[in-house]
């Protein structure tokens, strides 16, 4: 048991270093690209949406980023993990090993990209005051709720997209509503009371919520909102998990 184990970690640590190594390889600004892309996306979001809010948000542009950089973080590992299955298939077929790692390792170059720069997203945050012990209560509560959602839909959708292909074309589109139906460019106040429900089915509200209090004192997730939110992680990761593992036993076939 403990050398499966090891085996699984190691195997993990290898795959995890080869996805980080190959993101930034013969590129000339490297990790400097960890911030440029969600800082282009604040500044050209953040100056359209302002001339249609009717409620100012008090550091919009510091709201505005951190939502970003867990939506990048959440999107670019939903996406690339959906299809690795399929894209790793030779490796598959050569080599028995838990197929839970290519996914997962994929997670985990992502979570280090994302990360590094919410630390250093963190520097300009602490001179306007909003940083208090407190913070870092909502601030892991929601990196964890992140982490949690974001393992156990990619398993799904990876273990899915195996035998349905058009999985993978659905995903796509569906980040693209996804991201408009997360409270990352607006205030969750601006929501109609009758489709607050459409939200509670939505854990990246909850999770966008408790980082943006934690970062810049913006109002935290409701305890119905936060409660729904956790209730559809854990299904969502469950059903994930054993999807993959059974479904899991098959890829050899369907790849």
């Amino acid at each position: 048991m403990t050398s499966g184990m090891q085996h699984f970690f190691e195997l993990l640590f290898a795959m995890t270093e080869k996805e980080l190594r190959a993101r930034y390889k013969h590129t000339v600004f490297g990790f400097f690209w960890l911030v440029a892309n969600p800082l282009l996306q604040m500044l050209i979001i953040g100056f359209v949406f302002t001339f249609f809010m009717k409620e100012p948000i008090l550091y919009y542009n510091y709201y505005l980023f951190v939502g970003l950089l867990a939506w990048n973080f959440f999107s670019l590992s939903l996406a690339k993990a959906t299809s690795s299955i399929v894209f790793e298939r030779s490796l598959i077929k050569k080599a028995a090993f838990p197929r839970e790692v290519i996914p997962i390792s994929i997670l985990l170059s992502n979570a280090v990209h994302f990360l590094a720069a919410l630390v250093l997203y963190t520097v300009p945050v602490a001179f306007l005051g909003t940083l208090t012990p407190e913070s870092i209560l909502y601030i892991l509560s929601g990196l964890l709720l992140l982490f949690a959602f974001t393992i156990g839909i990619s398993l799904l959708t990876a273990a899915l997209n195996v035998r349905f292909r058009d999985i993978n074309f659905f995903v796509q589109a569906l980040l693209i509503i996804w991201f408009y139906a997360t409270p990352i460019v607006y205030s969750f106040s601006m929501i109609p009371y009758k489709f607050i429900w459409l939200w509670r089915l939505n854990p990246l509200t909850s999770v966008v919520q408790l980082l943006q209090h934690g970062f810049v004192g913006a109002p935290p997730p409701g305890p119905a909102m936060l409660g729904s939110n956790i209730v559809a992680t854990i299904t969502i990761c469950a059903v994930g998990v054993l999807l993959f593992k059974n479904e899991s036993k098959n890829f050899d076939d369907w790849v």
